[in-house]
């Protein structure tokens, strides 16, 4: 075989030199913190017993429950290629060991609130690979598009990906509060608990380096976080207003028969005031960094866009 055939023909940038120096204590701390509270979800929850309680349920309850936390799983799956690519930009922008340790972390972090979400809905009422809606296989996978990344720093990226988990996080502090069985609200705890660091690398780099960025890149931060908020919010898998018809109605019902009976969901009504009032904390947080974050007309302006299921 001519030697040419074996060479790499894709150019990848040059890796060197590969940074090893520690440069940002805070970072590190979150990196040391997510060795100690690291969980493993086959041993940390009590899955028989979560099937136990699953096969007391109506079937219509079971098949509620494993349709919400299939949901709940394929969204945090969606998070690690995410992760991956970020990973790889650090890598090659020669970013401190820290960070890339901490995008590591990230990854597997995502990674195991995934495992714990399919085992919720396994016990429930069986796992779901594929969405039953059409609208939800067509639109998760544009939830995530490279371009939006590529069109700012890598920090300023990151910063609003841990935005929206700032968000994400509220959502799911309202669904632990719903589940009623030890099992899901200590899947809903030990994700949460990930989720804390997640949110504190977000406010670690937006007091490292907001003030590093010109004021068009503060306004890109910010068109990118509403963005992302309506695209995998408002009119993504949380909500239910998009989907045709019958479809609506069904999956309406099977989000309120989940809250109903505590299964760590929460109604679709219910939600759209938890993300105002996370949307609002938000916009004050970044305010001091001069980081503009549009109205979201859906949920800031006089008359919210987002249906209820009840509607």
């Amino acid at each position: 075989m001519d030697a040419s055939m074996l060479e790499e023909t894709i150019q990848n940038p040059n890796p060197y030199p590969v940074i090893a120096a520690l440069e940002y204590d805070d970072i590190w701390q979150l990196c040391l913190q997510a060795r100690d509270l690291a969980w493993d979800p086959v041993r940390a929850i009590d899955w028989a017993e979560l099937k136990r309680f699953g096969d007391t349920l109506p079937q219509e309850v079971r098949d509620a429950g494993a349709e919400w936390w299939s949901l709940r799983a394929w969204m945090e799956h969606g998070a690690t290629p995410y992760g991956a690519e970020r990973y790889r930009d650090a890598v090659f922008e020669h970013l401190p060991f820290e960070v890339k340790q901490h995008v590591v972390n990230f990854i597997a972090e995502e990674l195991r609130h995934h495992e714990a979400s399919f085992r919720v809905a396994d016990a429930l009422g069986g796992y779901q690979p594929i969405p039953r809606s059409d609208y939800f296989q067509m639109v998760i996978p544009k939830f995530h598009d490279e371009r939006d990344e590529k069109a700012m720093p890598f920090y300023a990226g990151m910063a609003v990906n841990t935005l929206f988990e700032q968000l994400s996080g509220e959502l799911l502090t309202a669904r632990y509060k719903n589940a009623q069985h030890i099992a899901i609200k200590d899947a809903c705890r030990l994700i949460l608990r990930d989720e804390a660091r997640h949110i504190q690398f977000g406010r670690i780099l937006m007091r490292r380096f907001f003030a590093t960025l010109t004021l068009e890149q503060k306004t890109t931060l910010g068109a990118k976080f509403a963005k992302k908020l309506r695209g995998s919010l408002l009119n993504g898998v949380y909500s239910v207003v998009n989907l045709p018809g019958e479809e609506r109605k069904r999956a309406a019902r099977a989000r309120h028969l989940a809250a109903e009976y505590g299964l760590g969901a929460t109604y679709p009504d219910e939600e759209v005031a938890i993300i105002a009032d996370a949307l609002a904390q938000i916009r004050a947080d970044v305010a001091p960094y001069d980081v503009p974050i549009p109205i979201v007309v859906e949920i800031e302006g006089s008359s919210p866009a987002i249906k209820t299921a009840a509607e």
